[in-house]
């Protein structure tokens, strides 16, 4: 007799126990897509940081021996160009310019250095930077404001570093 009284109390147990496993397993799941999707956004935003900055100090570095920049625009996009007195590879006399600009590329706005096969930005695995703005502004003689602002295309986040440069005095 007191096996029949209990049959139906391991049915009943699993018809209340089994709603509650997969609610609990549909909330885990969720919680791993979440995980992912903000590790994804970090890795995104860490990208569109560190190809702001690497490329804000390779133009920050050519402003700090040129002894002129100008702002113009090439192609209806941002340029600057700095003027120096001699090459990179120290075997050409005079003065030469380099020039950076923004140039488009499938969607993808990239910041390019003396030509378009050589962009500073725009060439990554995740975050699909996009340059927003770059300027020069000039504050006083011989000291430069440059300004970068990428955005990324993955997270919508954008990220701006603004540098003052002294420039070396003109010797003509």
């Amino acid at each position: 007799m007191k096996g029949s009284r209990e049959a139906g109390t391991v049915l009943l147990d699993m018809l209340v126990s089994l709603p509650v496993l997969v609610f609990l397993l549909a909330a885990m799941g969720a919680m791993v897509v979440m995980v992912f999707r903000a590790a994804f956004f970090l890795i995104a935003d860490s990208e569109l940081h560190q190809e702001v900055q690497m490329a804000m100090r390779q133009v920050a570095d050519e402003a700090r021996i040129s002894y002129r920049v100008r702002s113009q625009r090439h192609n209806g996009r941002p340029s600057i160009i700095f003027y120096q007195y001699c090459s990179p590879d120290e075997s050409l006399t005079g003065t030469f310019q380099v020039q950076y600009w923004v140039h488009r590329v499938n969607k993808v706005d990239k910041l390019v250095w003396r030509d378009a096969t050589w962009p500073l930005t725009g060439n990554n695995s995740l975050a699909g930077v996009d340059i927003t703005e770059f300027s020069c502004t000039e504050l006083a003689p011989r000291l430069q404001e440059i300004r970068l602002t990428g955005r990324s295309k993955v997270t919508g986040h954008s990220y701006t570093l603004a540098v003052a440069v002294y420039g070396p005095e003109r010797s003509d």
